[in-house]
């Protein structure tokens, strides 16, 4: 029996908490479903999240979700790996970092997809909010670039929780800068993480493509 069951849509946040059980290499099922069609839901989905949003995850002390919630847990229950050990700067930065993706750079990356939550039978505000959100997008990649150096991770040379979080975030070409070549520190970060043999798997169960010719920009 495996040690987690992730709930998950494709191609959705349930990314993250797929990455970190990837990174970790531990056992887990997963229980595929569209998370857009509420009839489509298991039986007992909404007991596990009342919210209707996945990830969820099942894991030996119960039901879980949020994304960085799951990735807090699966560090701590793995001897913390990709988190700082000792309480201080290092680790109060990867919660800093993590915050910040959940609480800023997260809600600007669902208006891309979900403006209509905003303004329901109104496309043509749908449309500005999401034009407003990518200007806003485009200021909190300066932020993250600025936060890359040196790199190529959040914390320098220590791949972390936040790397996690943000590569997936970095999946989805609407949230993406218009041009890579302003962002130097970005692109090495992105192209390093697609190296990885745990991002090379998540993003092929998900049928992604390469993320962008990080090289030449777009």
């Amino acid at each position: 029996m495996a040690s987690y069951r992730l709930y998950a849509h494709r191609n959705s946040y349930a990314m993250t908490t797929q990455l970190m059980l990837e990174e970790l290499g531990v056992d887990y099922d997963v229980t595929w479903f569209n998370v857009h069609r509420p009839e489509e839901f298991p039986a007992e989905f909404l007991e596990l999240n009342p919210n209707a949003k996945v990830p969820v995850l099942i894991t030996p002390d119960g039901p879980l979700y949020e994304s960085a919630a799951t990735l807090l847990y699966l560090s701590e229950h793995h001897d913390g790996r990709f988190m700082p050990a000792a309480a201080g700067r290092e680790r109060a930065l990867a919660q800093q970092w993590l915050i910040w993706l959940m609480s800023t750079f997260q809600p600007e990356v669902m208006i891309q997809f979900h403006a209509e939550r905003y303004f329901p039978g109104d496309e043509s505000m749908q449309q500005a909010l999401r034009n407003s959100s990518l200007g806003e997008i485009e200021r909190l990649w300066d932020i993250i670039e600025t936060a890359l150096d040196p790199g190529p991770w959040f914390l320098a040379e220590q791949y972390s929780i936040c790397d996690v979080l943000f590569i997936m975030q970095a999946v989805w070409k609407e949230n993406q800068p218009v041009d890579f070549s302003a962002l130097p520190n970005c692109r090495h970060m992105l192209e390093t993480a697609m190296d990885r043999p745990a991002v090379q798997r998540v993003m092929q169960i998900h049928q992604i493509e390469q993320l962008a010719d990080f090289s030449a920009g777009r």
